[in-house]
């Protein structure tokens, strides 16, 4: 994390400055996720907007299994991206991301500039492969995007997960193989 921070340009000439997430950003983060629409945040893990729960999330961040990075423009958080590793044996190879940004600033890269660094992370922990899990329909794009960056769709769990209607959506594991040693083609 001392590569940080870092500044990109998105797609449309806007700079913004990547860094690690760490305490006092929790009003941000709240602020960031509640520019999102009810039906956005329904499939974000845990209550984003509720200060408490906020909280713990910034306080329970271990840079052993989690590290979180987030875009930030002005004085406010546009974006967040998580990388976690699980803690079981069986699994501590994988690195599960989650990447949120402002509706505002999608389509504009910031995306995939984030997911650049979480995938260095993920090669510097020694973690071997990335799990992301995307709603198929939803997620369309972006699913598009990261197959640019050798993400391959592993597996789709059929009706898996439901929106705020009831209505049942297809979840889509989008899986990237890290290589340790660079191979020429």
């Amino acid at each position: 994390m001392e590569d940080y921070p870092k500044e990109v340009i998105l797609k449309d000439g806007t700079g913004v400055s990547l860094r690690p997430l760490r305490p006092g950003d929790e009003a941000l983060l709240i602020a960031m996720f509640s520019r999102f629409s009810e039906e956005d945040r329904w499939f974000i893990e845990g209550n984003v907007t509720e200060l408490e729960w906020v909280k713990n999330w910034v306080k329970q961040m271990d840079q052993d299994n989690r590290a979180t990075i987030v875009a930030v423009l002005g004085d406010a958080i546009i974006a967040c991206g998580t990388l976690t590793r699980e803690h079981d044996e069986a699994e501590k190879h994988i690195g599960k991301i989650r990447v949120s940004v402002v509706p505002r600033f999608r389509e504009k890269h910031l995306a995939t500039w984030m997911l650049l660094d979480l995938i260095n992370l993920a090669m510097a922990a020694g973690m071997e492969t990335l799990l992301m899990p995307l709603v198929e329909d939803r997620d369309a794009s972006l699913i598009k995007s990261i197959t640019k960056l050798d993400f391959s769709k592993e597996a789709v769990l059929k009706n898996y997960i439901k929106d705020r209607a009831g209505t049942p959506h297809n979840l889509a594991l989008m899986v990237k193989r890290l290589h340790r040693v660079w191979e020429p083609p």
